[in-house]
């Protein structure tokens, strides 16, 4: 990715300004006031007062005008909100055919934008209800606080990027599993999540050419990181996308390209969830303790500068558990960072599933997270407060990365088994539901 390009704003022939490199904001519109109108009066000398003038909502509009969330004046070959920013003005074409599948038509060649995704796949009833229900319950928590960004903004680019359409398709179909007595969902999940790595890496050889395409790959990464949850043996790719949006994000960043979502990255994110960070609970002690007890045991068994620093960070973690929620989520937060910027040698060895002290450090940092459940609970809570409409799943009896548990738990080999009896003691407790309360009952 040598260069970018932007996309002009409403407001701006060319440039976007921002604050900072993951700060940006859109600049607000401002409209011109109408010229005086020629007003009728009656006899009186009264203004006449006239009713609304109806009109049909057009649903032909071009994708310009769609993404603006205006009416389109559908006048060609370019209408005029398109024409006045120098717009290459395209419209859908849309036919469905008797199988009930919606088609849309490519694009006649004189009129290709210079977007590689100029032909769209075929989508079924499925894939309708798999979009409904990913806009309805199934979108990724984070970046926190964006919540109204994954119902609406990604909803409405995601047509004209498949790579973002199958990862939303993905998840959700994984989430209604998960739920549901609907395995078979498993399998579109994997299908859609395939189709969609693969023209993901497509487009990020080609780079990132605009803002919102950017914006696409971003929360493409941020769906395919919380379907990785739901995969068993999916740790590694959980990590790898985590740093995927990261490097998305620096791309982003340094072309000075817009954010559709609001304080991602950095300490942003903690002015949403501090207030509720006050309030978490205190992981029970004999938890906690139990922790710092099994992570003491085989820190001589790090010796790679990368494994010294992940698992330092982890002990500090359990430490702070014991006196300190807040304490220990910021320390959970760090160990996040860490892992994100590991060179890429270093990550991966660390993932490499013959490395024994990587899989021993990847059991007690799921684990972490695990016994710290009700401590992110009250981030689900504080969400619910903020956005008091949405209805958000309750995790406090069920979480999907236990599996990573379980796979990390497979082939210990006998000499390293006594480094694991925490972690597997944890998996135990979670089966029994003993755990999500952080009450040891």
């Amino acid at each position: 990715m040598d260069s970018f390009q932007r996309t002009p704003s409403d407001d701006s022939p060319g440039t976007l300004r921002s604050s900072s490199h993951f700060g940006i904001t859109p600049q607000s519109q401002v409209w011109s006031s109408p010229p005086d109108l020629d007003v009728p009066k009656s006899d009186d000398g009264n203004v006449k007062k006239r009713g609304r003038k109806g009109h049909t909502k057009s649903r032909t509009g071009c994708f310009n005008c769609k993404r603006a969330r205006i009416k389109c004046k559908e006048n060609r070959p370019s209408c005029d909100y398109c024409a006045h920013r120098d717009l290459k003005c395209e419209w859908p074409e849309i036919q469905i055919n008797q199988a009930g599948t919606m088609i849309r038509k490519p694009t006649p060649a004189s009129s290709i934008s210079t977007n590689p995704q100029t032909q769209l796949p075929v989508f079924t009833i499925q894939d309708f209800r798999l979009f409904n229900h990913f806009i309805q319950s199934a979108y990724p928590s984070h970046p926190i606080g964006n919540d109204s960004v994954w119902r609406h903004e990604v909803p409405s680019i995601s047509p004209d990027y498949d790579f973002l359409l199958h990862a939303m398709l993905a998840l959700s179909a994984a989430d209604i599993a998960a739920k549901e007595d609907e395995p078979e969902m498993k399998v579109t999940a994997m299908t859609h999540r395939v189709k969609s790595i693969e023209s993901l890496n497509k487009a990020i050889d080609d780079g990132i050419k605009t803002y919102v395409q950017g914006n696409a790959m971003l929360a493409t990464c941020f769906a395919l990181l919380f379907h990785s949850v739901f995969i068993t043996d999916g740790l590694g790719e959980y990590m790898s996308f985590i740093r995927g949006t990261v490097a998305i994000g620096m791309k982003m960043g340094q072309g000075r390209m817009k954010f559709l979502f609001e304080k991602a990255f950095g300490d942003e994110q903690m002015e949403f969830i501090g207030p509720a960070l006050k309030l978490a609970p205190l992981v029970h002690t004999d938890v906690s303790r139990a922790a710092c007890r099994s992570l003491e045991k085989f820190g001589f068994l790090c010796e790679k500068g990368y494994e010294l620093t992940l698992y330092g960070t982890l002990l500090s973690m359990a430490r702070n558990l014991v006196t300190s929620s807040q304490d220990a989520y910021m320390e959970l937060r760090k160990y996040y960072g860490m892992f994100m910027f590991l060179s890429q040698e270093d990550f991966v060895h660390f993932i490499n599933p013959e490395n024994g002290v990587g899989k021993l450090i990847q059991a007690h940092f799921v684990s972490m997270q695990l016994i710290m459940t009700p401590i992110t609970n009250s981030e689900r809570a504080h969400r619910q407060l903020v956005n008091p409409d949405q209805k958000y799943d309750d995790p406090s009896r069920s979480n999907p990365t236990i599996g990573w548990l379980l796979s990390l738990h497979s082939n210990i080999p006998a000499e390293m088994m006594e480094y694991f009896q925490w972690t597997l003691w944890v998996e135990q407790e979670v089966h029994k539901g003993r755990l999500y309360t952080g009450v040891y009952e």
